[in-house]
């Protein structure tokens, strides 16, 4: 007992001895164990626990107790698949996409994935076969896609270049979609949606696919962006308490990919909008919502590839038809506004205005101050010329002409045909010639630039270019209004138009058109009046007219030399003409006379001293007979080689006053030395017997002058100097030792010092007796003529006039264009979505382009019909060339080339059934237009570098042909040697056949049953067959054609401006 109980008393002490272990502090409690049933722990992803084990059953994709780390791998790995490291990024296999690689990208990648919805047979069978990556943005049964997010917001708050994506994925089984939110590859945020819904809307175009949610939930994780992370921003508590749905996600995609198979990347612009989320968005960001570019793909068997039904085409007729009338309407507003521009008056209300007096029409008070103006304010100017000759050729022209003409004078140039007068009023009004100039001109005793000499003349030519569709009035007003000063008013440049009309007694057919042959129109002489009037109108100091009288009948021929006679003495112009054979009374009103002969100078000197000075040296004018028609035989007769025979006829009685008789008739009035005009009266037998005898005697004498003229001209071609005839030498000579002649040469050296003189004293201001012609059209008048605004104005207006009052060439497009736009509706109606309609399509765009590429072939005689009226308009100062060409430009090519094309679309492009999308048919009118302007302008380059119709024409045809060729039809790009490749990028056919197949085509998918089975083939596929790039619309098709026709243009104006000028 006692021992049992020591023993038991000892284990008590053992037992309840003070351990050293006692002594130290208890180890802290180990963390509990991961338990999702504990409400301490979640699973991520909205991930199911297992109610057995309190673990996390992950979706795919993810791994870890909580379901928050990513697999990488492939999905087809299924359980062996590994989680992602801590801080790397998944290296996905090949074919699979996503930063947790659960996005299929090849239907290799899906070679073995097990097919949804077989039951397994618990057996090793084969992987299976014809599995498919279906990337249609549809889900079949579960779907995987990756985003990117695209709010330059959110991108721009994330800042380093981080990537920001999401990861959007559903179960069609269980109607479950998750959502997440990654920066940097690394998750911020999660949401579960939960009965879900999805809809598929194919559309011509595109298709949209939207999911829509009703319940939604999201949760942070914690210490990631936005959820924390080092103290920044935790929208946590917003995710979890504000977020409840409904939510959508809605893609759109450029076109279906339903069973595309290995197609590339379906890549769609999708959105995910939930209300409190967007707001949260809009505060933050000031985005409406999330925008995202998304990639999705699921594997499948193709049997379970959701079948492809093709839309019918959206019936957009209405806007194609809103879009074409607004083209009609557009046409339509242009040609208003054209008419508008183009309107004037015809000057009937000025008219009215005139008051009638003693004196006859003048102007009312205000426009007669300022035409009085106009009048006074000139410069009296003087003409002193000395030794003047013209080489052209090597052959002399002109030699030793001298002569002078003073302000309120009328010097007149008389001579035989090819005596030189033309030539030398060229030289006279400073004209640019092809040969060489020599002598010297002086203006009021000094030498002037050819600038400051055109400034104060006027220049009226032998032959009439006047516009055939203007009237008379507008032909004269637009004169007045290019040349007359700006300064003047618009009212009184028409009061002075139609006082010059009045002058030269047209104002009577002021409204009637000039006309041109072959058509009703105002006769020769008026027509030859209305040319001096566009002079006139000016009042230059010194005025050139060549051949004034030319066409006109006696009595006109009085008024217009009156005229000038009156313009002279009343405003003390200088007045130099060209005349052939005047009658006797227009002879006397002349205060100079220069008589040519052969290029030389026979007299030059006052009208007056003349019939004195051919009396002193034995060729005196008989009693009652024109001493023009005696001067003009003279030089003829005197110019006939002696040894040639003489001819003989003989008149009864001396001619009537304004006979006309040919020179090489006229010359028998001569005796046989040329002194003495034959006025013996031969019996009447004898004229009546020798009437034959006198007809051969004739023909015989003029063969005989033409074969010594022909052989003259050819055996002195190669000598400088002509060789004069015996008689005509005299006649020269005698005047160079003549005192006329000296008295000019004094004048001359007079006027030369007076001008220094005068310089000297006035210090170069022109108020000296002879002023400076340059200092006094520069300070007293300036001389400013129209701007360049007001010319554009000018130009455009007539050149509108020209077009709508001929419109012939107008209407013959227009009525083209609108009936072979409905013959082509006719034939290409309704084109199929096959390959006989991916012909037909090509074909139709070659058609249409070979037609207005030919119809623009017409614009060759838009400016060869101008071509002389330019140059001497241009030449006396009307206008600039540019303003001209811009007005050519603007209303004459626009009209004929931009309206064509907007009818011929508008008709055509609802008939041929082409895409419906307004878009598409405003780019096949910018293709169409460009194309027309572009070839409008090549044409327009060749009518004014080729002066021949015919040989522009030629070159334009063969132009034509090269461009058809290599338009991209008849000969495939491909096939071509790269060296000559570039053949089909410098025709502009090619960039306009390639856009409008490109822009009809490109989205187009054919469909061609053959042999029981459906092709459907992408129309870019076969473009690229042809040779035609898909993606080359802008670049470049339009841009090439925009270059172009910037190039043709340039260069058709600098051809204009260089090398289009009048040479004489």
């Amino acid at each position: 007992m006692y021992n049992n109980s020591l023993s038991t008393s000892s284990w008590s002490q053992a037992n309840y001895g003070i351990s050293n272990l006692a002594l130290t502090r208890p180890e802290p409690k180990c963390p509990p164990c991961f338990n999702c049933m504990l409400p301490a722990f979640t699973c991520g992803q909205f991930g199911s626990c297992d109610p057995y084990d309190g673990q996390c059953k992950c979706p795919a994709g993810w791994s870890g107790i909580d379901c928050l780390t990513p697999q990488c791998g492939s999905l087809a790995d299924g359980d062996q698949r590994t989680p992602r490291e801590e801080g790397q990024k998944c290296d996905c296999k090949d074919g699979w996409g996503g930063i947790n690689c659960n996005v299929c990208k090849t239907d290799q990648a899906c070679q073995g994935f097990p097919i949804f919805g077989l039951p397994d047979s618990g057996q090793d069978d084969t992987d299976p076969q014809n599995m498919t990556c279906y990337k249609g943005g549809e889900t079949v049964f579960q779907n995987h896609q990756m985003c990117d997010v695209t709010n330059p917001a959110i991108l721009k708050q994330v800042g380093d270049n981080r990537p920001v994506q999401v990861t959007f994925s559903c179960d069609e089984t269980v109607r479950t979609c998750s959502f997440q939110f990654w920066v940097d590859e690394i998750e911020s945020f999660y949401c579960g949606l939960d009965e879900c819904t999805s809809e598929t809307a194919p559309d011509y175009d595109f298709n949209t696919i939207s999911y829509k949610c009703e319940k939604l939930q999201c949760k942070c994780v914690p210490g990631r962006f936005i959820c924390g992370q080092d103290g920044s921003v935790d929208i946590g508590e917003f995710l979890t308490q504000e977020i409840k749905g409904p939510a959508s996600f809605t893609c759109t995609t450029g076109g279906s990919k339903s069973g595309s198979g290995s197609g590339g990347d379906a890549d769609a612009d999708c959105k995910f909008s939930e209300a409190a989320m967007n707001q949260l968005i809009d505060e933050i960001f000031g985005d409406p919502y999330i925008t995202l570019n998304c990639n999705g793909g699921e594997c499948l068997h193709y049997s379970q590839v959701p079948g492809y039904s093709r839309p019918t085409k959206p019936d957009s007729t209405r806007w194609v038809a809103l879009s074409a009338g607004s083209a009609c309407l557009f046409v339509l507003i242009v040609a208003l506004f054209l008419w508008y521009v183009g309107r004037s008056g015809s000057g009937g209300e000025f008219v009215a205005r005139f008051k009638k007096g003693s004196n006859g029409i003048r102007l009312p008070e205000s426009e007669e101050d300022e035409s009085a103006k106009l009048m006074a304010e000139h410069v009296p100017a003087s003409m002193h010329f000395d030794d003047l000759s013209y080489v052209l050729n090597s052959k002399v022209i002109l030699s030793g002409i001298s002569g002078a003409v003073k302000p309120g004078q009328l010097m007149a140039i008389m001579g035989a045909s090819g005596a030189g007068k033309s030539t030398l009023l060229d030289i006279l009004a400073r004209k640019s010639k092809r040969g060489a100039v020599g002598g010297e001109i002086l203006v009021n005793g000094r030498v002037v630039t050819d600038e400051q000499f055109r400034a104060v003349t006027g220049y009226v030519d032998q032959e009439d270019t006047l516009m055939s569709t203007l009237t008379v009035y507008e032909t004269v007003l637009y004169s007045a209004l290019l040349r007359l000063p700006r300064e003047m008013s618009e009212e009184a440049k028409k009061f002075r138009t139609l006082e010059t009309m009045h002058e030269l007694g047209i104002l009577g057919i002021k409204d009637m058109r000039i006309g041109q042959s072959g058509h009703r129109s105002i006769s020769g002489g008026e027509k030859r009046r209305v040319s001096i009037a566009c002079e006139l109108v000016t009042s230059p100091s010194i005025l050139f007219l060549d051949e004034p009288t030319s066409g006109l009948d006696a009595f006109n021929a009085y008024n217009v030399v009156e005229s000038l006679v009156s313009l002279a003495k009343n405003y003390n112009r200088t007045v130099i003409f060209t005349i052939h054979q005047p009658r006797s009374n227009i002879v006397a009103l002349f205060d100079q006379l220069l008589v040519l002969a052969l290029g030389r100078v026979v007299y030059s000197g006052e009208f007056g001293r003349c019939g004195d000075y051919f009396a002193r040296i034995g060729k005196p004018c008989p009693p009652g007979f024109n001493i023009a028609d005696y001067l003009i035989d003279l030089t003829v007769q005197s110019g006939i080689d002696s040894r040639s025979p003489s001819p003989t006829l003989e008149l009864s009685s001396p001619p009537e006053e304004g006979t006309n008789i040919a020179d090489g008739e006229r010359t028998g009035l001569l005796s046989e030395d040329g002194t003495e005009l034959r006025t013996r009266n031969r019996p009447a037998s004898v004229s009546s017997n020798s009437s034959t005898t006198r007809a051969y005697d004739s023909i015989k004498r003029k063969t005989s002058q033409l074969f010594e003229a022909v052989s003259g001209s050819s055996s002195s071609s190669s000598s400088t100097q002509i060789q004069l005839a015996t008689k005509l030498k005299y006649l020269v000579d005698e005047y160079k030792r003549s005192d006329i002649a000296n008295e000019i040469q004094e004048d001359k050296e007079n006027v030369r010092s007076s001008a220094m003189a005068s310089t000297e004293n006035a210090n170069g201001n022109g108020n000296g007796q002879l002023p400076d012609v340059a200092v006094e059209t520069t300070l007293l008048r300036g001389r400013k003529r129209a701007s360049w605004g007001t010319q554009f104005r000018i130009l455009s207006g007539r050149a509108f006039k020209n077009l709508y009052r001929d419109p012939a060439l107008l209407m013959a497009h227009y009525l083209s264009a609108v009936l072979l736009a409905l013959i082509c509706g006719v034939f290409y109606h309704n084109v199929t979505n096959d390959i006989a309609g991916f012909q037909n399509r090509l074909g139709f765009f070659f058609f249409t382009l070979a037609l207005f590429g030919f119809s623009c072939l017409s614009s060759l005689g838009l400016f060869a019909n101008e071509r002389i009226l330019f140059m001497r308009e241009r030449s006396n100062g009307y206008y600039s060339s540019f303003t001209y060409f811009s007005s050519k430009i603007l209303f004459d090519i626009l009209p004929l080339r931009l309206v064509p094309p907007l009818m011929f679309g508008g008709i055509v492009y609802g008939l041929a059934g082409l895409v419906p999308n307004v878009a598409t048919f405003w780019k096949f009118i910018l293709a169409l237009v460009l194309f027309n302007l572009t070839t409008a302008s090549v044409v327009l380059w060749l009518s004014i570098a080729f002066e021949s119709v015919s040989v522009a024409s030629l070159v334009g045809t063969l132009i034509m042909l090269y461009n058809l060729l290599f338009a991209g039809l008849l000969i495939n790009r491909e096939t071509v040697t790269p060296v000559l490749q570039f053949l089909h990028t410098v025709s502009f056919f090619h960039a306009a056949f390639e856009a409008l197949a490109v822009n009809e085509l490109r989205y187009l998918s054919l469909k061609e049953h053959k042999y029981g089975v459906e092709l459907d083939v992408p129309a870019a596929t076969i473009l690229s067959t042809f040779g035609l790039k898909a993606q080359s619309f802008w670049w470049p098709d339009i841009a090439l054609l925009g270059i172009f026709f910037g190039v043709f243009t340039v260069a058709s104006f600098l051809t204009l401006h260089f090398f289009v000028k009048e040479k004489r």
